[in-house]
């Protein structure tokens, strides 16, 4: 699908969707927790559908109720059908870790561009808890054979991924004396692992860090049944707060400032940018203004690397975004798609290993490709509505976290058409 933007002036509010990040942890601890959950204002997209059908796989019992989904978790079993994680790495790594506290055998399977994706560090740690993994990148499967253990201890790197460690936090609280992560080196985005530990205490779970966050300790015996109620998703978020500091004024609700999520970073370049921002304490209004560049470290918020080089395209100078790096192993190479894809569009763009300078203030119309990643599609969409005559080809691919995000352009004034 083509999606074509053209030059509008935007005013209005939106609710964006809830976090994705925090829908599928509140679905692993409701699948893990032992009675009904209710998971409040949960994300419905592809990767949150994911989540879902795969936990039903494995015995959770999942329902979709008015505005949440209920899960009855408790004994889990090995399934006999794959478990098909789609494009979701944070469905696939957490659920390998759960599948490995579980007596049996267990296939999980994912789309080529997330076989592609970093898994060794988890495997390694998984054998350390007894689980045999045999990971075929090419197929792009994942057997594992779990067990229950009483305890486990395992040491394992800290720099690759995040979601190595939540993966291993979330099924430590299976185990009954809990599970201890020692890392040799620094935990990266480490926001998003406290997010993990901020879901499992509202489900009952406890996870204490100490040796300057190089040591996690989660306590063991399951967790408790709650109500969750999902927040507003920054990273979505960040799309339409480019498009205010852009292209006219918006009004995001439900969407808190002081978030443990990593992408709520988003204000701080915003606001050095020069862009008009009011915070209050459940929404964010950011009107348009004349940015100007800066200088910008990402590595902590790496989602927001499309969003950023829209504003360095329309700022009038050169930004400069450094710790890019691990962007090129997102759902596409993020570097090198922003590069080509604002190259078309007119703006000098120059990469180094871990830097990358925007020469903004030449952006013109043009057609660009989304490279199948919802965030570089939704990126291009926000410039084609300040620059206009933009075309993002594979602009479908918005469903993976954002399947209302053509149709929240519309309802915020800009003039999009959607070509199969």
């Amino acid at each position: 699908m083509r999606a074509r933007i053209s030059r509008s002036t935007v005013h209005g509010a939106v609710r964006v969707p809830g976090s994705k990040s925090y829908t599928i942890r509140a679905a692993v601890c409701s699948a893990i927790a032992d009675g009904e959950s209710f998971i409040d204002g949960s994300l419905e997209s592809d990767d949150s559908s994911a989540v879902f059908e795969c936990l039903r796989l494995l015995g959770a019992d999942v329902r979709k109720v008015d505005d949440g989904v209920l899960v009855r978790g408790g004994p889990l079993c090995a399934s006999d059908t794959p478990l098909w994680c789609r494009e979701s790495g944070a469905t696939f790594r957490f659920l390998a870790a759960l599948a490995a506290t579980i007596p049996g055998t267990t296939t999980l399977r994912c789309a080529p561009s997330l076989a592609r994706r970093p898994m060794r560090p988890l495997l390694d740690a998984l054998h350390q808890i007894g689980a045999e993994c045999a990971f075929d990148a090419s197929a792009g499967t994942l057997v594992v054979r779990g067990n229950r253990r009483r305890s486990g201890h395992v040491a394992m790197r800290g720099d690759v991924s995040s979601q190595f460690l939540s993966a291993l936090l979330l099924s430590g609280a299976r185990y009954g004396a809990g599970l201890r992560v020692e890392l040799s080196s620094p935990v990266v985005s480490e926001r998003y692992v406290a997010m993990t530990g901020d879901c499992m205490q509202r489900f009952g779970g406890e996870v204490h860090v100490s040796g300057d966050s190089r040591i996690y300790e989660v306590r063991g015996g399951g967790l408790t049944p709650t109500r969750y109620v999902v927040e507003g998703d920054w990273s979505g978020a960040a799309a339409v707060l480019a498009l205010g500091a852009l292209a006219g004024e918006v009004v995001v609700s439900e969407l808190h400032p002081t978030s443990l999520q990593a992408d709520v970073a988003m204000l701080d370049l915003l606001e050095r940018m020069g862009a008009c921002v009011e915070t209050h304490e459940s929404s964010i209004i950011v009107s348009r203004a004349s940015l100007a560049p800066c200088a910008f470290h990402i590595a902590d918020a790496i989602d927001l690397l499309p969003v950023a080089c829209v504003l360095a395209a329309a700022a009038s100078g050169v930004t400069t975004l450094t710790g890019i790096a691990r962007a090129r192993d997102k759902e596409s190479d993020r570097v090198a798609a922003m590069s080509d894809g604002l190259a078309r569009l007119g703006v000098r763009v120059d990469v180094e290993d871990d830097r990358m300078s925007v020469h903004g203030g030449t952006a013109h119309g043009g057609a660009v490709t989304s490279a199948g990643d919802h965030r570089i599609a939704m990126a291009f969409g926000i410039l084609g509505a300040v620059v206009g005559d933009v075309a993002v080809d594979g602009a479908e691919c918005v469903s993976k976290t954002y399947p209302g995000f053509w149709d929240m352009l519309v309802s915020l004034g800009v003039e999009v058409t959607l070509d199969e």
